[in-house]
């Protein structure tokens, strides 16, 4: 018999207390939580905001109905639930803390203690105390903000910070209740945490094209309330609305820890071994407070993401439970809904890379997510980025209307085992036109990954608008159609370039085509018969996405 304590009814905290029942059905397990609801899905929460979820109740149900709330972990899970609660003082020589509740303060003894105390939303700095400013990060501001649109209080929104629930909530608004929307973002494109520019500026097109206003470079300095509305400042902007959103993250929440003279990370979080041990004897921690070793840099890193969590939760369950398990390092895989695009990453932006002293190429594939040939065929924008020197893949990222999630996914499993350009490029798929394509993507960019370090150099998107020649291998139907507007062209189809070599001329510096495939090859034949050259990566077509245009132009 032991008495186990958990700070914190969220997912980590509750999946470790369930599976710890589970397996020691004799032991007393108490989670405290200072909230009166508790146990809700809150990714799900833009979608009910958006109405592709019915009803909040649907977030807090089980498939079978149930509302978990304290009663159903008590009859369900032997787990007892504790709410209203909050705690005041740990003692960790004494193995107790301090609790206050409805019925006044008590002390609790522990034999294990886990901190699972969460995340709470960043605020900004002079962001005044006004029921029109707040975050997106509990049940009552999905209540408030569903208020207002619903009895017309709310037309114009203004969302601060581009990443991924500044996204979700542009089409909640846009879409479901016709309101106006701003995006005020810092960086120079949306996702910054997720995306590199170039593909992140497409995701930017999307945006724009459903009717949202997207600032980017735009710092807030900032936010005034008066009686009409309220308005944010952002460099030479000035922003109107009847109510904003601040989504520029989440921080830990590690008062309690730093209270009793825990370990914190770098990044600020909890800090635990693979364990989940922190660095005081029987206290433990897990879920969106604590530090997560990253795959790929090595070093401790702040990844709060839901299914992080609901691991850690079962993970620490077994270890008290006696079990042999760990908490590996995590590649932080996300995915994000940008109206009718997917977008998906994995591992290192090009620029967190740098930041951790990792040189760092980028290979860029314009595909299609099942066979070319198949009616509901969708494109995808994908990029790879890898190591040159130990040809080690260091992050993955996809963007597009067909299916990006699965393609992550996989770089996800390969990448937390440091898989190299060779082992990607054999990457084995189930194959059937209505599901993929013959070459998976995935391997396809890991072979241009593989041709580049061989010699057939790319040039990213941004590198045409710099370049003095280019030499276009479309068909000639294909250039007419949309005819490439930089720098001086000359046209060459691929499949005549053999026989008109003479007609190349030997400064070209760029060879174009609409995928990145055709000029490719041009640039191996070019090199072949002693002329340099590099080839667009990704083609026309991720130009013409990236400049928010339908055309390869």
């Amino acid at each position: 018999m032991r008495e186990v304590i958990i700070v914190g009814a969220s997912a980590a905290g509750l999946r470790c207390a369930c599976r710890l029942a589970r397996l020691k059905p004799r032991w007393k397990i108490t989670v405290l939580e200072a909230r009166q609801t508790f146990s809700y899905a809150a990714c799900g929460l833009p979608y009910v905001l958006s109405g592709e979820i019915g009803e909040a109740e649907a977030l807090r149900r089980t498939d079978y109905r149930v509302i978990r709330d304290a009663q159903y972990f008590a009859d369900y899970k032997r787990v007892t639930v504790l709410t209203g609660h909050r705690v005041a003082a740990l003692d960790v020589s004494g193995r107790r803390l301090e609790v206050r509740g409805p019925n006044g303060a008590a002390m609790l003894p522990w034999d294990e203690l886990v901190l699972a105390t969460g995340a709470r939303a960043i605020t900004l700095k002079g962001q005044p105390r006004d029921s029109r400013v707040g975050a997106f990060h509990s049940l009552d501001d999905l209540e408030r903000l569903h208020s207002g649109l619903a009895n017309g209080e709310i037309q114009r929104v203004a969302l601060i910070g581009a990443g991924p629930v500044g996204c979700e909530l542009a089409e909640a608004f846009r879409s479901l209740w016709g309101a106006e929307v701003v995006i005020v973002e810092a960086s120079p494109a949306p996702l910054p945490s997720a995306l590199d520019p170039d593909l992140a500026a497409s995701v930017a097109g999307q945006i724009r094209a459903n009717g949202v206003d997207l600032l980017v470079n735009s710092p807030v300095t900032g936010i005034d309330a008066d009686d009409d509305g309220v308005t944010i400042t952002a460099g030479d902007e000035s922003v109107r609305a009847q109510a904003v959103v601040v989504a520029i993250g989440v921080e830990p929440v590690v008062e309690l820890a730093r209270q009793a003279g825990a370990k914190l990370a770098a990044c600020g979080a909890i800090a635990v071994d693979e364990r989940l041990a922190t660095s005081l004897p029987g206290i433990w921690a897990v879920g969106d407070c604590v530090a997560v070793r990253h795959a790929v840099t090595g070093e401790h890193s702040y990844m709060p993401l839901g299914s992080l969590a609901n691991r850690q939760g079962r993970s620490l369950a077994n270890i008290l439970a006696g079990r042999a398990d760990h908490f590996p390092p995590a590649a932080g895989a996300v995915a994000i809904k940008v109206f009718d695009w997917n977008v998906a990453s994995v591992g290192c932006t090009t620029a967190e890379a740098r930041s951790h002293g990792l040189p760092v190429r980028a290979a860029r594939t314009f595909a299609q997510d099942r066979a070319l040939y198949w009616p509901e065929v969708k494109d995808i924008q994908l990029k790879l980025l890898y190591n040159p020197e130990s040809r080690r893949v260091l992050g993955v990222q996809a963007a597009g209307e067909g299916e990006v999630v699965k393609r992550v996914d996989v770089a996800t499993q390969l990448i937390t085992r440091g898989a190299t350009l060779e082992e990607f490029a054999h990457l084995e798929h189930a194959h059937a036109p209505p599901f993929a394509p013959a070459m998976e993507p995935l391997a396809v960019a890991a072979m241009i990954a593989q041709n580049q370090e061989d010699g057939i150099e790319a040039a990213s998107p941004q590198e045409i608008s710099t370049a003095g020649s280019l030499l276009d291998v479309r068909s000639i139907e294909e250039a007419a159609e949309s005819p490439v507007s930089a720098g001086y062209v000359s046209r060459i189809p691929l499949d005549e370039l053999i026989s008109r070599l003479e007609e190349v001329e030997k400064s070209t510096e760029l060879v174009v085509c609409g995928r990145g495939t055709r000029s490719a090859e041009a640039v191996r034949l070019l090199l072949n018969n002693g002329i340099r050259a590099r080839y667009l990566s990704g083609g026309l077509r991720w130009l013409a996405a990236m400049r928010h245009k339908s055309d390869d132009s």
